[in-house]
């Protein structure tokens, strides 16, 4: 099949909104590595905000249960807490030259027409491209964002800094020859209570990444010498998840059913405006609007090294 030659003189106008804009917006969203590596759980439509309820149960003596009576014994009550994710607006505005990304399009369907699989309209490659970047920005917001800041909201580290019931690690500048025992130090914070649960997983940043794998190539552990993408980091049975997002000399440990993603999806849109009918210009202006944050719900289940 004959690849389709683009003109400029053809229109790029696509107006996306609510569940039909979804598709490209989670593709902005949910590509980055934390995401697409499924290290959070993502909370779909979460409508302005969402409540994650705590329930705590204390028992007397520190025991839930009891010796059996024929009475109804009260042994322990329940209290009830809450933390709020509250997706923050976002939007992107850009402009971009058509000319400059028809060579790479038509490069991308050639491929496309190789490979037996359908080439990407014009305008979904334009959106493409961007959800690229945003992507790689939404992965800086969920680990070191700060809402104060334009363009960013509340990641971890803010939200688990200002928690005075995180468990904390006084952290240090982390090199290939002390990386274990800094990593140690996390694993001897976690509480007992979440070491060793299927989700538990320690987040660390490219940088200690790096120096981790350096350590244990160095150490003789001929594995790490011949990697490929499903290579599964691990230490003493603890998975070590990379979160590029992360600030060096930082890290984090909890569960995934602790640590949330929520995206506001009724307030999506996708715009394509081709400026050529109104401005004469081969421009083509990407316009995406969407809500987004993190949050966790249980503090106490949460370690930070910083």
């Amino acid at each position: 099949m004959a690849n389709k030659k683009y003109e400029l003189t053809e229109t790029v106008n696509s107006n996306y909104a609510g569940q039909e804009a979804q598709g490209y917006i989670s593709a902005s969203l949910l590509s980055g590595t934390t995401l697409s590596e499924g290290n959070l759980t993502v909370l779909n439509n979460v409508k302005y905000k969402a409540n994650l309820r705590k329930i705590t149960i204390a028992g007397q003596a520190g025991n839930l249960m009891a010796d059996a009576t024929c009475n109804f014994l009260d042994s322990g009550e329940v209290t009830y807490a809450e933390r709020v994710l509250t997706p923050k607006d976002l939007d992107v505005n850009t402009e971009i030259c058509k000319k400059e990304f028809i060579q790479t399009w038509e490069g991308a369907n050639m491929t496309a027409g190789l490979n037996g699989t359908l080439p990407l309209d014009f305008g979904d490659y334009l959106i493409s491209q961007t959800a690229e970047r945003v992507s790689a920005e939404i992965e800086q917001s969920i680990w070191d964002g700060n809402g104060g800041n334009n363009g960013q909201f509340d990641g971890f580290k803010l939200l688990l800094s200002a928690d005075g019931t995180v468990n904390t690690v006084a952290g240090t500048t982390i090199n290939a020859g002390n990386v274990v025992d800094e990593i140690q130090k996390v694993i001897t914070a976690t509480p007992n209570t979440v070491y060793g649960k299927e989700d538990y997983a320690i987040y660390v940043p490219t940088s200690a990444l790096k120096f981790y794998v350096q350590s244990q190539a160095t150490l003789g552990y001929g594995n790490l010498y011949n990697m490929n993408n499903e290579f599964a980091y691990t230490f003493n049975g603890v998975p070590i998840k990379h979160a590029p997002g992360l600030a060096d000399d930082t890290m984090v440990a909890g569960r995934k059913s602790n640590m949330f993603f929520g995206i506001d999806g009724s307030r999506s849109e996708v715009r394509l405006l081709d400026m050529s009918d109104l401005d004469g210009s081969d421009n083509v202006r990407i316009v995406m609007r969407f809500a987004t944050g993190v949050n966790y719900a249980f503090g106490s289940d949460m370690v930070l090294y910083s």
